[in-house]
């Protein structure tokens, strides 16, 4: 039998968000990889939107790096049953999709994959989970991180970093 369920009002859905508001917007995207013997090393630039739909909050984002296109569609929502925000990737070129679970920590939106019953291989087999850090700079600017691990989150290692511009 089906029960009646009440509509989540706006200001629900706002404070729901409230921690992780400075991601909505229109951004220009700087995509820089890590290069062990250098650093942080420009590497791409790209495009991205976030939008608050319905009670998610979903990134539509482009990226050109190193002579390939990244199209990905994020969506993030707030798991109200134990209190973690989780992330739905969907890498469309590569036909993937990943789960997250994550927290506000520190003024930082974090997520990993590591509770992910699918893991992704590298190119040798190598079970390879990632870690995304989601951190305002400024009114105008966020950083996102991506780390990664091949041994169960005991070390992470930076891969990309993308600093978002608000258009």
């Amino acid at each position: 039998m089906l029960s009646y369920m009440p509509t989540i009002t706006e200001e629900a859905i706002s404070n729901r968000f409230s921690t992780i508001n400075f991601l909505v917007g229109s951004y220009s995207i700087d995509v820089f990889s890590y290069i062990p013997t250098k650093g942080w090393v420009k590497s791409g630039e790209g495009n991205s939107e976030f939008v608050i739909e319905d009670t998610f909050i979903t990134e539509k984002v482009k990226l050109n790096k190193e002579n390939y296109v990244i199209n990905l569609t994020n969506t993030i929502g707030s798991d109200e049953c134990d209190k973690a925000f989780r992330l739905l990737s969907l890498d469309i070129p590569v036909g993937s999709i990943e789960i997250y679970k994550g927290e506000f920590d520190n003024e930082s939106l974090i997520f990993t994959n590591l509770e992910s019953e699918t893991k992704v291989k590298d190119k040798v087999g190598e079970e390879v989970s990632f870690k995304l850090i989601y951190k305002p700079l400024s009114e105008t600017e966020n950083e996102l991180i991506v780390g990664y691990t091949k041994n169960n989150g005991k070390t992470w290692r930076p891969y990309v970093k993308n600093i978002y511009k608000r258009k």
